[in-house]
């Protein structure tokens, strides 16, 4: 297995230096919206207003080239609003996509004090072996391969040195920024930024607690104790803290290693369809999901087959090439997770609501579909239900392959235009948003992405329709409390139809209807609302789209087509959201 490549360390900048940094970088942005889309709105000169596609992608460039070069939370930020379609333009999301959290690693003595600091102990009654150069270095922290007095091999995540007070230094710069913000009222009308902002940094300051990491990396192998092909590391809580998390060594063939691990005899189908497998039920049976699934973070583990021992198959020993794993047809393997310091609950009202659009889904049932969103709470109250499930209707018929996220070449005029409806739309859609559902869906895309890159010919639908038809039979299933509430609404239907009769006989039936004037206004509030509604059907029938992002084969792969599964992605995580 190669290496990773580490870029070399530019002069280290000190804390003022960086900050000043930060600072001038943002008010570059500010700069740039005050005056391109506050000052060149005005009257005559408008006509000079440059386009803001190009404005937008140079800008969005501009910070990915800055958030590289200084780390921290400007990483972290731009893969957030990465995920935020509904508030940024596509120019922006499509450049912070691809933002790599890769930075210089700090030198191995800083790190050993760091840990010695932390333990009291030297770093040799620590690890038998500890190597200074590490395999990995990211914004917050690295990692480095070691070995335990009692010779199992692991890696050590370490956070960076000084990082809490890097990480709060620039939280504060963005609260400043956000706080100016909140003065443009096209702005603070469309988004809540003092929610924006708290939710960014409760997600920031989870990242530094390598303890819940560790216990959010336990929580998930519980939840898949049952799958042997699923695998997450030990945990070595008597060198693990805070600050560092000692683990078992499971870096063995990369998943994007797909030659590497076919060589040794497992299945690229077989891979893929055990990582959609797993992805699926995290989001629609457990509620608990791996939300930061890039390739750095999942690993294929060669099982010895029947006659082999694979007690010298240690990640090292592959890394080096020192062992060759021989080609055994149909190898058993494990897919491996690494990395919990994202990791996302989803509520049981969510998931109540995802069953009920699974039967939605298997039926083909714009009413079951638009009541997920119901149970949910999911929809703002002008949104008109009669309207939004005859728009989910027409899109089923429509578009049938859309549904399971598949967007067929004869339908790409009729759906682009439909995707640059949406795009536009989607600023005024009357939904609710959570941050936390925002990275489910951001991860499902990314897992999509992944098994694409695994195997092209995969079919991501093959694996979402058997799943959700058990959901739908296990809801089928009675139980103590639905027996219940059904006997209730047997014995009290007689005498609630007996009512309506009786009343109806009488000519006491009344039925309200608003007033002509009120009527109006609702008629103008539907006119105004009726691109908002247009968003809600793309979700309903763009919620698999969100797992099955990054597809390929029959899949069109042009711009437009992935800005319209990028769309869906968010769409989907904006409508299945918490009652807050």
């Amino acid at each position: 297995m190669p290496q990773p490549t580490l870029s070399p360390a530019a002069p280290a900048l000190t804390n003022q230096q960086r900050a000043r940094a930060v600072r001038r970088l943002f008010l570059r942005i500010a700069l740039h919206i005050f005056f391109w889309d506050i000052v060149m709105t005005r009257g005559p000169l408008k006509r000079f207003r440059r386009p803001p596609a190009p404005r937008w992608a140079a800008l969005a460039r501009q910070y990915r080239r800055e958030a590289e070069r200084l780390g921290g939370v400007l990483i972290k930020l731009g893969q957030y609003v990465s995920a935020r379609v509904d508030l940024l333009p596509e120019e922006v999301t499509h450049v912070m996509a691809d933002l790599r959290d890769a930075v210089p690693p700090v030198p191995g003595p800083q790190i050993i004090a760091q840990i010695e600091a932390d333990f009291l102990l030297p770093i040799t009654g620590l690890y038998r072996s500890f190597e200074p150069v590490p395999i990995g270095a990211a914004s917050l922290g690295q990692a480095h391969r070691a070995v335990l007095p009692e010779g199992q091999p692991v890696v050590v995540k370490v956070l960076r040195p000084g990082i809490e007070a890097i990480v709060a230094s620039d939280l504060e710069i963005v609260g400043q920024f956000i706080r100016q913000l909140k003065r443009l009222e096209s702005i603070r009308r469309r988004v809540d930024l003092d929610l924006l902002a708290s939710e960014f940094s409760a997600v920031t300051y989870r990242e530094l607690d390598l303890v819940a990491e560790a216990r959010n990396c336990e929580r998930f192998a519980r939840e898949f104790a049952h799958d042997p092909a699923i695998h997450t590391p030990t945990i070595y809580w008597s060198r693990s803290g805070r600050r560092t998390l000692t683990m078992e060594d499971v870096s063995y063939f990369p998943i994007h290693d797909v030659l590497g691990f076919e060589a040794a005899g497992i299945d690229r189908r077989r891979v893929a369809s055990k990582l959609m497998d797993c992805y699926l039920d995290q989001v629609f049976r457990h509620g608990f999901v791996h939300a930061d699934p890039h390739p750095g973070n999942l690993f294929v583990r060669p099982l010895a087959a029947d006659g082999e021992s694979a007690a010298h198959w240690s990640p090292s020993s592959l890394a080096s090439g020192r062992v060759h794993i021989p080609h055994v047809t149909n190898r058993p393997f494990q897919v491996v997770f690494i990395d919990f310091g994202m990791a996302v609950e989803i509520p049981a009202r969510l998931r109540q609501s995802l069953t009920t659009y699974a039967t939605g889904m298997v039926a083909r049932d714009a009413y079951t579909i638009v009541q997920s969103y119901v149970e949910g709470d999911l929809l703002l109250p002008d949104t008109d239900l009669d309207e939004l499930e005859r728009m989910t209707a027409a899109l089923i018929n429509k578009f049938p392959h859309a549904l399971v996220g598949q967007v067929r070449k004869r339908d790409l005029t009729p759906f682009a235009e439909l995707s640059e409806e949406y795009q536009t739309l989607l600023y005024n859609s009357p939904m609710k948003m959570k941050a936390e559902l925002l990275f489910v869906f951001r991860a499902m895309g990314i897992c999509s992405g992944t098994v694409a890159g695994i195997d092209a010919a995969f079919d991501p639908a093959e694996r979402f329709m058997p799943l959700a038809q058990r959901l739908v039979a296990d809801e089928l299933k009675p139980d103590s409390d639905r027996l219940k509430r059904l006997v209730s609404a047997t014995v009290r239907l007689p005498m609630r139809l007996d009512n309506l009769l009786t009343a109806l006989e009488r000519g006491k039936l009344r039925i309200r209807t608003d007033g002509a004037d009120r009527r109006r206004d609702d008629i103008r509030q539907l006119t105004r609302a009726a691109n908002r509604l247009g968003v809600a059907v793309l979700a309903g029938s763009a919620m698999i789209c969100a797992v099955l992002l990054g597809r390929q084969g029959e899949i069109v792969t042009t711009p437009t087509g992935l800005a319209v599964l990028a769309i869906a992605v968010v769409a989907a995580g904006v409508l299945i959201s918490q009652r807050s």
